[in-house]
């Protein structure tokens, strides 16, 4: 009896589910080491190849839509600022028009979100091969998708550069600076990123002294 007993026990010692499940076990720790080590590795190669891609669309898209802006507007340099003048012909100052400019500057921000919004997911993708780091094997490889979530605060501001362009000549250019910022969504992360970028609206040159004169297309706009 008691030698039957020993046997039932033994089976159940080596036969049980703790044998089986041990293996099963290191295989998932083991599997679970080598994911932590690859998305340790691989994660701020894809963020930074995944953030470079979606900046460089949004400047393209970003530089179309002021474009397009300005053909539809049919807006120059007399739009943005008003040259005043003395009897001789000199310029005495400067006058932004600042209605004109404010309502340009919603035009191309609304154009802005739009053209972001309307990136092709297919432009955005990284090959497995550029996350080795390995040059030879840049953009090889099938893509780990990446999308655009959703378009975060777009704003724009202008800036004035003043240059000298020759004797008694300086060059006035316009600049609309746009930041815009998105949402990508990655394997297993939302990645924001954010894209500046400045493109001249007007520009042209003053023939004679440039005037002291404090000129703001800014004013008036929360």
């Amino acid at each position: 009896m008691r030698l039957e007993l020993r046997r039932r026990l033994a089976r159940l010692r080596y036969d049980g589910p703790l044998p089986v499940l041990l293996p099963v076990a290191a295989a998932l720790l083991l599997a679970g080491l080598v994911i932590h080590f690859v998305n340790g590795q691989l994660r701020p190669i894809l963020e930074t190849v995944a953030a470079d891609q979606a900046i460089n669309l949004m400047t393209r898209a970003i530089n179309a839509a002021v474009d397009d802006c300005l053909t539809e507007s049919g807006m120059d340099y007399g739009d943005f600022v008003s040259v005043a003048t003395d009897e001789e012909g000199r310029v005495t100052s400067l006058n932004g028009n600042t209605a004109e400019a404010s309502r340009f500057r919603r035009q191309v921000t609304e154009a802005v979100i739009e053209a972001i919004r309307g990136l092709d997911d297919k432009d955005l993708g990284v090959p497995l091969g550029s996350l080795t780091g390995q040059l030879l094997l840049s953009g090889v490889g099938p893509s780990v998708r990446v999308r655009v979530y959703s378009v975060g605060s777009v704003t724009a501001e202008y800036a004035n550069s003043f240059t000298a362009a020759g004797v008694n000549q300086t060059h006035h250019q316009i600049d609309l600076r746009i930041n815009a910022a998105v949402n990508l969504i990655l394997p297993g992360e939302i990645l924001p990123v954010t894209v500046s970028s400045g493109v001249c609206v007007a520009e042209t040159v003053i023939v004679g002294e440039t005037p002291d004169t404090y000129l703001d297309l800014n004013r008036g706009q929360p």
